[in-house]
Parts: C-alpha cells; structure tokens; sequence
C-alpha cells in the first residue's frame, strides 16, 4: 500500500516536470517564429522590400465653362416677302387729333361749301386757299350755280375746281338742305357729289366735314334749322365719308355744347360764327389732317 502511494506520487511528479518543460519552449518557438518573420519582411537581411505603388497626384476638377448661347445674325434688312404693308385706313370713323399742321398746310386747298365756308375764309386768317364758297349753295347748286368769278366769266365752283390741281379739297354743305322733306335725297345728291370731287381731283385728299350746331335759342324758334335736324344730317354725313372713302372731320363735336347745341357767344345770329370761332374753327381742320 505504501509502494503504491509512492509510485503514484512520482508519476504526477514526473508529468508536472514534462508540463512545465514545454511550456518554455513553446514560448521559445513563438520567439522564433517572431523574429523569422521579422527578418522575412525586413529590407537588407536577404529578402527584397515589396514596391509600393507611387501616390497618385490629387486630379484638381477644373468647371465646365457655362456655354454661351450663339446669338442669330441680325439681317441689315428685312426681305421684300417679310415687310408689312400699312393697315388701310379707316374711314368709318373721323380723323383723330393731331400736331397742328403748318400754315403752308392749305396753300394748295380748295373749299367749297356755302356762307359759313365762305366766312371762314373771310375771317379765320388762312393763308393760300381757294374760295369756292357761296352763300345759299346746297349739293345740288354747287354743280349749277356759277358765282365764282374766273378771268373769263363766272363758272360753277364745281368747274372751278377742275381748272387746277389741288393736294386737298374741303367741303361742307347741308345747312340750306335741313328743310328738304326727303333725307335720302340729301345724301344721293351729296354722295353724286363727291364722285365729281373725286373726278375732278383724283390725287387730292377729299375731307368731309360734319355740320356746326346752332344755338339753343335758334333751334327752338325755327321750324327745321334744329339742332335734332343737324344730328340727323351729320349720321348721314358720316355714312357718306365710310362708302366714299374721305376723311371725316366731326367739326360738330368741337363746338357743340353739352346741350348739343353752339354756345352763343360764338355766333352772330344763331347760325355763323364770330371771328374768333371761326379762327378756332381753322385751328380744328389744321389739327385734324392725315398724312399720306
């Protein structure tokens, strides 16, 4: 039993011996290990140091240039198939207001028209102007009556007005007519006329202009020569300038009141005017004029 005990004892001495002996060499061979690698990866002990790749330069990213837009030639000219043609002119409505012409205007102007023509170029101060004007004439007269007095005898002012050439022709009849029982044939013989005008000047400007009103006074105390006959008469009028194809001047709206009716101040019996408004009556035609 004794034996035994110690044989055993010897046994574990024994292995305890081999245990710790291989605990120093393996820590021996880890050593070993450590330094062999060592020199495997360090240059100069027989082994060539692995090439590293050469940095690469940092690329700097230069911006796009913002393109700029090829502008379109610009043509000198516009092609003949690209021009546009003036837009016809209006004749259904009267001629707009404008820069007062010169005085030279009229130089090469015709007016027929009746007394209160005949006045205005009596006492308005215009400059170089036919009178073709008489008193009493009408649309029907004015081609029969000879009172305007030529070196060879008196002719009509119809035939008057073919004797030259005129730039403009300025016309303005109808207050003799407001008693004529029959309005349609006030604007037949008036569009008859016109035609003429138009033969016998068929380069001229033709302007047609609406009747003046009358007084108040002068409109209630005659039986036709009223202010609601001269409405009548100036629609009529306006017609005629839209089928003719002439310039309207609406002279009614200039001195017409807001009655409809002329201020007395400005007439000598209801009907003409005193020197001032005819004045103001030539300032209207040279800032009411169309040029061609």
């Amino acid at each position: 039993m004794v034996q035994t005990s110690k044989n055993t004892s010897g046994k574990r001495t024994a292995r305890r011996n081999r245990s710790a002996l291989r605990l120093p060499v393996a820590v021996l061979l880890i050593s070993l290990t450590l330094v062999g690698g060592r020199s495997l990866l360090s240059p100069g002990q027989g082994a060539e140091a692995p090439m590293l790749p050469e940095p690469v330069p940092a690329v700097t990213q230069t911006p796009s240039p913002t393109p700029v837009p090829t502008p379109f030639p610009v043509p000198t000219s516009l092609p003949a198939q690209e021009t546009h043609p003036s837009a016809p002119y209006d004749y259904t409505v009267p001629v707009p207001a404008s820069g007062p012409a010169e005085a030279s205007w009229f130089s090469d102007a015709a007016f027929l028209g009746d007394s209160l023509t005949d006045g205005l170029l009596l006492y308005s101060g215009i400059r170089g102007a036919d009178n073709l004007a008489y008193k009493g004439l009408t649309v029907q007269s004015i081609r029969t009556d000879k009172v305007i007095k030529t070196d060879s005898g008196k002719v009509t002012p119809l035939e008057a007005l073919g004797t030259k050439t005129y730039g403009k022709v300025y016309l303005l009849l109808g207050v003799n007519e407001l008693g004529w029982y029959n309005d349609q044939r006030f604007y037949k013989a008036y569009g008859e006329l016109l035609d003429l005008v138009r033969d016998a000047q068929p380069d001229a400007q033709i302007y047609l202009q609406t009747l003046l009103p009358v007084t108040a006074e002068k409109s209630a105390s005659h039986a036709y020569l009223t202010n609601d006959k001269v409405e009548t008469y100036n629609a009529l009028i306006a017609e005629l300038a839209a089928e003719k194809e002439v310039y309207l001047v609406d002279l009614h709206a200039a001195f017409a009141g807001d009655d409809g009716a002329l201020c007395p101040e400005e007439s000598t019996d209801g009907v003409h005017l005193t020197k001032s408004a005819y004045q103001r009556w030539l300032e209207v035609l040279r800032t009411h004029t169309v040029s061609e």
